[in-house]
């Protein structure tokens, strides 16, 4: 299936802020499992639709996080790209382009301007270390990931 990602807006039919009743109305995926957890103060529900998760806050049931595997039924279109078909350090660059502030780590790099998260181990050591996972999240969810700030789910969507 193929995924048009409009950063800290959608992925595909996976709009952020919408409604999860709304969301698997719009998709054509088969739900392998939902699960409740809680984190801190925030209590979510995550859909898994093997290949990806689909996290939604338990408050208000609306989207703020998806994460895809890579797998041959998925791609991932940014920048007329698929980002699956990308090495690690080309999907780096691709992201610098749109965002001079990419943040890189232990287990890969993200920009939080674009809302976008690579898991990519190893990729400090190799810059083509191959990509386990792409993370898309809505405005200020990875700001507070990346710079060690509590994550309130509720006052994220708030500011939307």
């Amino acid at each position: 299936m193929k995924y048009i990602i409009k950063p800290l807006v959608s992925v595909g039919s996976f709009i952020f802020n919408e409604q999860r009743s709304n969301i698997i109305q719009l998709i054509n995926l088969r739900l392998k499992g939902t699960e409740q957890k809680q984190h801190g103060i925030n209590n979510y529900i995550i859909d898994d639709y093997e290949g990806l998760l689909a996290y939604y806050n338990e408050h208000n049931n609306r989207l703020f996080y998806v994460l895809f595997v890579p797998n041959l039924e998925n791609e991932l279109i940014f920048d007329k790209k698929n980002l699956f078909s990308l090495t690690s350090q080309e999907l780096f660059e691709l992201l610098s382009t749109y965002d001079s502030l990419t943040v890189e780590d232990y287990v890969g790099f993200g920009s939080k301007k674009l809302g976008i998260d690579v898991y990519s181990p190893n990729f400090t050591d190799d810059n083509n270390a191959s990509i386990e996972g792409i993370s898309f999240a809505i405005k200020g969810y990875f700001d507070s990931i990346y710079d060690d700030i509590p994550l309130n789910i509720d006052q994220l969507q708030a500011k939307v």
